[in-house]
């Protein structure tokens, strides 16, 4: 037996000994293998984090036993940096309203500890709240604007917050963001429409589709159309602005005879030839000859067909038809809405040019079609005169429009092979196109100085308003009507007319609810006219010729005939419904009220269309309405960058007995005075 003062002794005197016999026998006890780490458990004070406030995470590696390892190195990470940080130590740091998930990794093993951050909501007490109906719009007031406190009643209220902004300078994106407190998601709205699901509408562009009734239709490629407006606008109104700097004062009246289109006398014989400028890419330099056939002559049109046409297309007879469809149907609806256009050629007549240079323009296999065009340049004279004193070399001095011909054999591309849909979409292409021509000639000849275009927002906006006219010449139905569904797509005949000259006007309208933030009705600036402001301008022009107590036609063309442009013209006109930022609040506002089971005032109503029975069916679900409200959740901040004319949507319910606050702020400071804030009171 070993006493301790032994014990080292001995064991020097036996350890060679025990060595040898490890070594005979072929073993070892050497030292044990750490325990792998089979899972990390992690320790969090808190899930839900102010700006600004800071907690520690701990996490503890441990064994297939469950048992906690010491000297296990940890790592962490955030899952949104921007969100909130995480240090070596696991010291989280709220940064930024949101969510982020903060993983603990040992070894191979990892955990996860979701962490929400959110903003301290405002205080209302002290603060007297704002009282309100159900149904009632409030344009919130200075006081109301830097804090908004609204009561919960004694069953619980519901309201949506509408911020738009109405600056007007180009490129004008302001930063809006709202934070609330006291404040959860609404319980339901006035109908089960006000709202839908998110991330369940669809729109496939321009070529609208009914959800279960697809359409053969190809979208067309607006933005062809939007470079030769652009062309237009910048090298002819360069013309312009030297032509009123070299003669000031020059006055388009009184008008002098002109003399008649190139090479063609006022009323052509049929077959006479002539040749004719067909370029879409040059405005007054370079042209494109095609020889022309005059193939029918009526008391509005003059059809010239290019004799490069495939065999097969339209006999005619069948331009004849054509010609005196446009004298009756596009002829009629265009003039009378905006006036008739300047007979610069002195023939009484428009100009339907069918060439194969438009066929050529749409590539084989391509997903949008140009279907035919206006160009300005053709109503400039090639040299100066008394009227016009600037020139275009290439013009072909009369006012025309471009359209393909029938390509039955798909020699350019596959869309024109069929005559009965050409026939059809040539009025759709003709009223739109028409709008233009009648507005730039106006412009031109008219008006009593030198003016340039109209901005392509608002352009754009009345040729799409034309289509609308269209569809109530063709349907039998009247505006004002709160139009929904059924009514515009039964018997088979109105669903055509809908297919033909409606619908895509609808279905860029949808598209802009989709994303009022990031467009609006007069776009980012004067050339913005991309599908979702298209649908937007024309929905705020037919809102506004509701809203006014004059003849629609009136307006029209006091719009048309307006020394001004865009934003200056629209307020001229429309200045007895508070010019452009009257109308597009009210616009906004009623983008959503319309329809909604609300009592709301008339002046936030539409009348012509029943959006909220219509739109859903761009979608397979047919209970779907596109605009998508954010839910305004107690110190979670709902940012935005509202697009100038853009606007938000932020639902909320306050609960019985308590008082939610709202307060919306530019980059973290006061609101800008650019920005409307709009409550609704809808429960």
């Amino acid at each position: 037996m070993f006493i301790a003062s032994q014990a080292p002794q001995a064991m020097k005197r036996i350890a060679p000994f025990l060595l040898g016999l490890s070594l005979a026998c072929g073993g070892s006890d050497g030292p044990t293998a750490p325990a792998p780490v089979a899972s990390v458990a992690i320790a969090s004070p808190v899930t839900t984090l102010n700006v600004g406030e800071t907690a520690t995470l701990t996490a503890t590696p441990k064994d297939a036993q469950g048992n906690a390892l010491t000297g296990r190195v940890v790592s962490w990470t955030s899952s949104s940096a921007t969100v909130a940080t995480v240090s070596t130590a696991g010291l989280v740091t709220a940064l930024t309203a949101g969510a982020t998930v903060i993983t603990a990794t040992s070894e191979t093993k990892s955990s996860q500890a979701p962490i929400t951050v959110t903003v301290a909501g405002p205080n209302c007490t002290g603060v007297a709240p704002v009282a309100m109906s159900v149904g009632e719009v409030r344009v919130l007031n200075a006081t109301e604007r830097s804090l908004l406190c609204v009561p919960g009643g004694a069953a619980g209220t519901e309201y949506t917050l509408i911020p738009v902004n109405l600056g007007t300078g180009a490129g004008t994106s302001i930063s809006v963001e709202a934070i609330s407190a006291n404040t959860v998601p609404p319980t339901g709205g006035p109908n089960a429409r006000l709202m839908p699901a998110a991330g369940t509408q669809g729109f496939s562009g321009p070529a609208f589709a009914f959800g279960s009734m697809p359409s053969n239709r190809m979208p067309r490629n607006v933005g062809f159309e939007r470079s030769l407006r652009a062309r237009s606008r910048f090298e002819l109104n360069a013309l312009r602005v030297s032509a009123r700097l070299a003669t000031p004062g020059v006055s388009a009246l009184p008008r002098p005879s002109r003399s008649n289109i190139i090479g063609l006398a006022a009323t052509p014989a049929l077959g006479t030839l002539v040749t004719l400028n067909a370029s879409s890419t040059s405005s007054c330099t370079t042209a494109l000859p095609r020889t022309a056939r005059v193939a029918a002559v009526t008391s509005s049109a003059l059809v010239l067909v290019d004799t490069t046409a495939p065999s097969g297309g339209f006999s005619d007879g069948e331009y004849v038809s054509i010609a005196a469809t446009f004298d009756t149907l596009v002829y009629a609806v265009d003039t009378t809405a905006f006036g008739a256009p300047y007979d610069m050629d002195a023939n009484g007549r428009v100009i339907l040019f069918f060439t194969t240079a438009v066929n050529q323009l749409t590539a084989a296999g391509a997903t949008s079609v140009i279907g035919g065009f206006f160009w300005d340049r053709d109503l400039i004279p090639r040299k100066p005169n008394a009227i016009v004193p600037f020139a275009c070399a290439t013009s072909n001095e009369g006012e025309m429009f471009y359209l393909p011909v029938v390509d039955v054999d798909s020699r350019y591309n596959g869309y024109f092979k069929n005559k009965a849909n050409l026939f059809t979409d040539i009025n759709g292409t003709t009223v739109h196109e028409f709008q233009h021509l009648i507005n730039a000639s106006r412009r031109i000849y008219i008006t009593p100085e030198i003016v340039e275009n109209e901005e392509s927002w608002l352009n754009e906006g009345m040729s799409h308003l034309a289509e609308e006219l269209l569809f109530y010449k063709v349907s039998g139905l009247t505006t004002q009507q709160d139009l929904g569904f059924s009514t515009t797509t039964q018997p088979a005949a109105r669903y055509a007319t809908m297919v033909a000259y409606q619908a895509d006007n609808l279905g860029r309208y949808n598209s802009y609810l989709l994303a009022t933030d990031r467009h609006s009705a007069y776009g980012a600036d004067a050339d913005d006219d991309d599908l979702e402001t298209r649908g937007a301008t024309w929905a705020l022009l037919r809102f506004a010729l509701d809203r006014s107590p004059g003849s629609p036609n009136t307006y029209l063309r006091a719009l048309v005939n307006a020394p001004t442009q865009g934003i200056p013209n629209f307020n001229n006109i429309f200045s007895g419904i508070g010019g452009l930022a009257g109308a597009v609040r009210d616009f906004t506002i009623a983008n959503f009220t319309d329809n909604s089971g609300l009592s709301v005032a008339t002046k936030y109503t539409h009348a012509s269309w029943n959006y909220r029975d219509w739109l859903p069916h761009f979608t397979s679900n047919a209970s779907k309405f596109p605009l998508v409200p954010r839910n305004l959740i107690g110190g979670i901040a709902q940012p935005y960058s509202l697009i100038r004319g853009g606007s938000a949507y932020l639902r909320f319910r306050v609960g019985a007995n308590t008082t939610g606050g709202v307060k919306v702020t530019t980059s973290g400071a006061a609101l800008s005075t650019l920005v409307d804030l709009i409550l609704v009171r809808t429960q």
